[in-house]
């Protein structure tokens, strides 16, 4: 079983997902990948990764090297909750993942104050940053899933994951480049 994994570039990464395919699971997945490789991870959320999903996917991982797993809530003001989150990652030693996850309403336009917010930590990262969030119904034809604010946020890449069928089979499309993942309790395999 090979499980799927990332090159780490420092980039930032804008991740469209279909409603309940695993963005929270992928995100998760990359966060093991960095803390086994030795360096620190930063996840903000309005709601704290499932405790189920988390302890498979991090089951082999040890307790010294989980502590380098850090969460916060992500509520109320996004532009004071983005700041502790820049000032905490500048703070702590060897950071290599910030992950916003569900960062901003499920539909509809992005508000501008979480774009900018957003781009603030952007323009900042010295470590790959992750944005989590639905994707919208494209209007392109030949596209089935758009990533909000794509125009208007300032990311390096964009990926989607999508589920094409009601089974275990994901896509996940980066920057063009397909790959046909499985998702199983321990994570997505390739």
């Amino acid at each position: 079983m090979n499980f799927w994994t990332f090159k780490q570039n420092d980039s930032s990464i804008h991740l469209a997902v279909d409603g309940s395919c695993g963005g929270t699971t992928l995100g998760l997945q990359m966060a093991k990948q960095t803390i086994s490789a030795g360096g620190r991870v930063l996840w903000a959320s309005p709601e704290l990764p499932d405790a189920t999903r988390f302890s498979q996917i991090f089951k082999d991982v040890s307790l010294t090297e989980s502590s380098r797993f850090h969460a916060m809530n992500l509520v109320g003001n996004i532009d004071q909750s983005v700041k502790s989150l820049q000032k905490t990652a500048k703070s702590l030693p060897n950071v290599k993942l910030v992950v916003l996850d569900d960062y901003c309403p499920a539909t509809g336009h992005i508000p501008i104050e979480i774009i900018e917010a957003v781009n603030g930590l952007i323009s900042s990262a010295s470590w790959t940053t992750l944005l989590i969030s639905k994707g919208g119904t494209s209007m392109k034809s030949d596209e089935e899933l758009s990533a909000r604010g794509k125009s208007k946020i300032n990311s390096d890449e964009i990926w989607f994951l999508k589920r094409p069928s009601s089974d275990s089979k994901r896509i996940l499309s980066m920057d063009g480049e397909i790959k046909d993942l499985r998702l199983l309790e321990e994570g997505f395999v390739s």
